[in-house]
């Protein structure tokens, strides 16, 4: 409560105090900043009214601390001024719920008391009061005082209103990305199931064309001349080069299912079967494919049938891009505790603008449409892949005019 002299004070006095700074506005958000005076004594609270209300403040009040707690509730005031000495609640109870509730914490709260002890001190912190006036008080420094913590609530509101619309726009971005998710997950569903009957009604006609073909090849359905050998030669490189086509497809469909088998693996066998595997092409091609491997390499830790598929997809591209007569080397020589594959052809070369594209999927070198090199651009993305399921990575040094060396390191078993 207020002492006696300044209550004498302030009925001898009844003219309103000239307004403060206009720096310090009494406003939020247009509307006068409401304040909330706590004291069982109506005369406290009639003159505390007086002063704010001269200085643009709307004033509520409440004569104890049940009435007060039920008053923050239905209006949230900007600032709270509370008296400690009351009867039921004392100023540092209702202070405590008051901080203690999400809805009121950030409110700003106003010791006023007589009490000038440090422990009283202490206590109102401990409850979490912002600020502390001890009476009798000058009325200069209470509005000062009320118009310092009207900005701070408008500080906070802000902050709280660019948190709500900040949460109100990350739940919308969130949805949508749900959204979107939800609509590439069942984009990726329906590409696997295209990709698999694709892939499916593909090999099928193809086995019986690549059947036909070689029976005419080999003369089991009649003799063929030697315009009819050169024209059988073309349609079987061509359905091989389907047939390495519709793998790659496959391959990238069962990539993230596809189980690896690592085992003992010969260096000279598996490069002897993958150079096998492009035979017909380089005979069509003309290119002489040859292998540098010394006979006593020891054996690597890999999956046999992709490390074929690797070195046979290198080979392709060497072989398609190696001139007629051109030679392309497979080479395979020990390193510590790995041996290193390189293939390389004596080729085009790849322009420097070029090298960090070319292991993109779907990437072609030459993107014209009278290219020379068909397929569809999976070859070395695949390569790239399969090898870093082996713990490696393939690398290539080209040099436009003189060709391209493309090579990776696999374990060693011992």
């Amino acid at each position: 409560m207020y002492d006696s002299a300044m209550s004498k004070r302030q009925t001898k006095h009844p003219a309103p105090a000239a307004p403060l700074d206009s720096t310090l506005s009494a406003q939020l958000d247009g509307r006068p900043a409401t304040i909330l005076v706590v004291d069982d004594e109506p005369r406290n609270i009639e003159v505390v009214t007086h002063f704010l209300e001269a200085d643009g403040f709307g004033v509520i009040s409440a004569e104890d601390g049940e009435h007060a707690l039920a008053v923050v509730a239905e209006t949230q005031p900007d600032v709270i001024l509370l008296d400690v000495m009351m009867p039921l609640l004392d100023g540092f109870e209702v202070c405590r719920r008051l901080k203690a509730d999400p809805a009121t914490v950030f409110i700003p709260v106003v010791i006023l008391t007589g009490l000038k002890s440090t422990q009283d001190r202490i206590t109102g912190a401990a409850a979490g009061a912002d600020d502390f006036l001890t009476k009798p008080f000058d009325h200069v420094e209470l509005v000062t005082r009320v118009k310092s913590l009207v900005r701070v609530k408008r500080l906070n509101d802000q902050m709280q209103n660019y948190n709500r619309e900040l949460e109100i726009r990350v739940a919308e971005r969130t949805a949508e990305l749900q959204h979107a998710l939800a609509q590439l997950q069942e984009l990726d569903r329906l590409k696997s199931e295209f990709i698999a009957n694709v892939s499916h009604e593909l090999r099928t006609p193809l086995l019986h064309v690549k059947g036909y073909i070689g029976l005419i090849a080999d003369g089991a359905l009649g003799t063929l001349s030697a315009d009819q050998k050169r024209g059988i030669d073309v349609a079987q490189d061509a359905a091989n080069q389907l047939e390495r086509t519709v793998q790659d497809i496959v391959d990238f469909r069962e990539m993230d299912e596809r189980r690896l088998n690592f085992e003992r693996v010969s260096v000279a066998e598996v490069c002897g079967e993958a150079i096998q595997s492009v035979a017909l092409l380089a005979a069509h091609r003309e290119v002489t494919v040859t292998l540098h491997a010394a006979p006593d390499l020891p054996p690597v830790i890999a999956d046999r049938v992709t490390l074929r598929r690797v070195l046979g997809h290198l080979l392709d591209n060497a072989i398609k891009f190696s001139p007629a007569s051109g030679t392309v080397e497979v080479i395979a020589e020990k390193r510590p505790q790995a041996v290193r594959f390189a293939v390389r052809d004596y080729g085009e070369g790849i322009a420097p603008e070029k090298l960090e594209h070319i292991f993109d999927m779907f990437y072609q070198g030459d993107g014209s449409t009278t290219r020379r090199a068909g397929g569809m651009g999976l070859g070395l993305a695949l390569v790239k892949v399969l090898l870093e399921a082996h713990w490696s990575e393939v690398r290539v040094q080209s040099e436009t005019g003189r060709g391209s060396t493309f090579y990776f390191d696999l374990q060693l078993t011992e």
